[in-house]
Order: C-alpha cells, then structure tokens, then sequence
C-alpha cells in the first residue's frame, strides 16, 4: 500500500504553511502537546487525503473524545506499521549497499595493486637488464634499485592478497545481509498472523480492510464484511479449560479458511471473534458466502482426544454488511457487528445481514 507520506511533497509552501499553522491551532485548542506523530495525523487528517482517518477524527472530536491518547493510537493504527516495515527495510538496504560499495571499492583497490604489482615487476626486469648494460662501477647502485623494488614488490603482492582475503570476507557479509532481508521479509509476514490460529491478526485485519476499501472506491467494485463469533464459547472454556479452549479457535480458523477463496481474506478480530473480508461480493453473496462457514462449522464435532469424548458441536453467530462508498471502515465494522448481535439475540448459530437490522441502526 502507498504511503500517504507519498503526494505530501507537491503541495505548494504557501498551502502547505496553511495546514501546518491550522494544525497547531487545532491541537492547541484541544490542549493536546504537538508531538510529530500527533502532527502528522492532524496534518493529514486536514487534507482530507485520507478519508477513513478524517471520518474517524470528526468523529471523535463530535464526542469530545479525541484526546492526547486517541491521537497516539489513531496514529500507531494508521501510519505505525508502515513507518515500522519502511525503517527496517531501509536499514536493512543502506547496510547492503553500504557493504557492496566497499566490496566494490577494494575490488579496485586490488586491481591497482595487481597493476602495480606488475609495473614494478617489469621494471625490475628492466633494471636487471641495465645491470647488464652498464659498466662494473654502476653494478652495486642497480643492485640497490633492483633489491629496493624488490622488497615493494613483494609487499604489494602481500596487500593484494590481504585485500583478496578481505574481498572474500565481504561477500559472504553481503550474503549475510541478504539472508537478514529475507528473515526481515519473514518477520513482517509474521507480524501480521495471530500466534495461535495462523490466520491474519486484528492489525492486518485494519490494514488490509483499508486497502479493500480504496480498491473498492478505485474500481467501483462492491465489497462485503462478515464479523463471525463462536456461539458459548466462554462457557465451553470455562467447562473444558483454555487448552480445548484454543483447540476450538484454531479449528475454526481452518474451518473457515477452507470456505474462502484466494482473495478473501479470514481474520481473528480478538478473542472468540473473527471477521471475513469479500472483496467483488455485494450483501446477498456474502450472505451465502457466511452460511456455508455456518454449516461447515456446524458439522464438525469437538472430541477430546486424550479421553476419546465428543464435547459437542461448535456453532456460530455471524453477520453481514455490505460497504458504502465514502464511509470510513469503522462504519462498516459496525454494521457488521450490529448485525453479529442481531443473530446472536435471535437464537445464535445462524446468518444476519444489515437489511434485517432497524432502520433506527
């Protein structure tokens, strides 16, 4: 995903000025201290450049809730993980191409030395020829030069192999840095799945249902949220223990996987809760898209394997909400979870959409 940081530099000054300067005045009135990240954020927030950030600061700043605190965390939420990949990703860069150049610079440095090398050497072969020109008088004075030469000779026959040896050893640093890159990417990837079911994490759950919304606006397309909630899930907990407890998650987050295609995306949104992201579905598609994960679910028994006894079935409450271009993604969370708790309230284990909900949500 671009950053937004990406068009800041083609604001003129005078407008730029403008933002700043309001940007303060804004944060002053809230009595919040001007950190760069709140900045940023406000700043941002103020172009209107990014409408799911200015959707959720008019919000809270309708409720008097847009405190030093919220700003810390709209900012980790919106900007955090970006700035965190691209500084590691820099540094890891500036490191490889710091080593390439200095493996680059002693590669000359050791083609001059070998250059040298042989310079002096065939100038030692022209001083032994001189020895045989001139006359005895002139013998020990070439002798001198020649042994003199000599001894540069062989030292730059020694930097040459030092600087071999030092050749060498950068390019396996090189290497090592590449494999860092390579285990940074792997961290990055990591950094995004929940530890316990494999499967996005609440972070990349924010992050790529940002991305679905611009491509959806982008395109025009239609896009669909599923929120999923295991039905008496702290009950089954706090009958069977943790351990089944995180059995249970971990299955149903194969469970559903195994319903989605390649472009969706299954999430943990926290706890016993996950959510869907449906890019290309309108509301009556993921609708039917959520009631097959309710019957594949449905249809698997929880067994403990270390006694052999079925504890029953799991079941799911889930609901849907189709999203409305222009709206920030909090509203579509919403609608999603209003109508999560419209199936849960009716009898659980079952389907909702957002048109069941009342007009009054």
């Amino acid at each position: 995903m671009e950053t937004p940081f990406a068009n800041s530099s083609d604001e003129d000054f005078t407008g730029a000025l403008r933002r700043a300067r309001s940007t303060v005045d804004l944060l002053a009135q809230l009595h919040i201290a001007p950190t760069p990240s709140r900045f940023t954020l406000i700043f941002f927030h103020q172009s209107g450049e990014m409408a799911d950030l200015s959707k959720t600061v008019n919000r809270l700043l309708s409720r008097d809730k847009l405190t030093a605190q919220a700003l810390d965390e709209l900012h980790d939420e919106f900007f955090g993980r970006f700035l965190e990949k691209t500084e590691l990703r820099n540094a890891s860069q500036r490191i490889g191409q710091t080593m390439t150049e200095v493996a680059n610079y002693l590669d000359a440095a050791s083609g001059s030395a070998e250059r040298y090398g042989s310079v002096l050497a065939d100038f030692t072969g022209s001083a032994g020829q001189m020895g045989d020109l001139t006359g005895p008088a002139n013998l020990r004075v070439v002798a001198e030069l020649s042994d003199a030469i000599g001894k540069v000779l062989a030292e730059t026959r020694t930097m040459a192999e030092i600087n071999s040896l030092l050749e060498e050893r950068l390019q396996l640093s090189i290497r090592e840095i590449e494999l860092l890159r390579e285990h940074l990417d792997l961290l990055e990837r990591e950094a995004g799945l929940d530890a316990l079911t494999g499967i996005a994490n609440r972070k990349s759950f924010d992050i790529v249902l940002r991305e679905a919304i611009a491509l959806a606006s982008r395109e025009e397309q239609p896009l669909s949220l599923l929120m999923i909630d295991i039905d008496h899930f702290k009950a089954f907990n706090d009958t069977h223990g943790h351990q089944l407890g995180d059995n249970v998650l971990k299955l149903v987050a194969r469970y559903m996987k195994e319903c989605v295609k390649g472009r969706d995306t299954v999430a943990r949104y926290g706890g016993e809760e996950f959510a869907v992201v449906l890019p290309h579905t309108r509301l009556d598609a993921a609708a039917k898209a959520a009631d097959v994960i309710r019957r594949h679910v449905s249809m698997k028994k929880i067994v403990n394997r270390r006694t052999g006894t079925t504890l029953g079935q799991i079941t799911l409450s889930i609901g849907v909400a189709e999203y409305r271009p222009g709206e920030p993604a909090s509203e579509l969370v919403h609608r999603a979870d209003e109508a999560l708790y419209l199936a849960k309230s009716t009898g659980r284990d079952k389907v909702a959409g957002e048109d069941q909900l009342p007009a009054s949500r």
